[in-house]
């Protein structure tokens, strides 16, 4: 799988996880690695993962990859309801900010009912951290194990507070086209 695996197969992986409801955190938990390295696959970085994880991945799934001559297994979806939050940190529902030099996400607590999805960009939405399983609590970080909900994959500037600035007015600008 090393050598054939492409952008498609992350795009691959990426919907199979969608549509079995789970976010990044729970599949990272499941298969033994960081959430952001999910991130990073899913955005099309082939080699954010070791062959042997991404093979983890795709059996978590139950997907066989393209080009493979079995058929994926389709997943059945059950809609959640609740409070619950977008794990993505590109989602204009989470707020940048920075503490002590460390940059945070302030998530925006969405109400689900009956639903599953970020109504901003699609992700599947958590319910609950993604470490210790408590449910959702105000604030960035969860209340419980301390554990931030939406994980920072990379920056892209070395000023994090600049940066921080910067997409804070673009989410501001964004929610004034709503």
């Amino acid at each position: 799988m090393d050598k054939e695996f492409s952008i498609a197969n992350c795009e691959q992986l990426r919907a199979a996880r969608r549509a079995k409801g789970l976010t990044q955190a729970q599949l990272a938990q499941r298969v033994g690695c960081q959430q952001s390295a999910v991130s990073m696959m899913e955005a099309g970085r082939v080699t954010a993962l070791a062959p042997e994880t991404r093979e983890r991945i795709a059996a978590e799934l139950g997907v066989v990859l393209a080009g493979a001559t079995e058929s994926p297994v389709v997943a059945v979806v059950v809609p959640v309801a609740g409070r619950a939050f977008c794990t993505e940190p590109d989602c204009p529902t989470n707020v940048p900010f920075v503490v002590s030099g460390v940059l945070l996400f302030w998530p925006r607590v969405q109400a689900v009912p009956g639903g599953r999805h970020c109504a901003a960009c699609g992700e599947v939405l958590a319910q609950a951290c993604g470490k210790c399983g408590a449910p959702v609590a105000a604030g960035a970080c969860c209340r419980d194990c301390g554990t931030p909900y939406v994980s920072a994959v990379a920056l892209p500037t070395a000023e994090p507070n600049a940066w921080a600035e910067a997409r804070r007015q673009q989410i501001a600008a964004w929610r004034a086209l709503l």
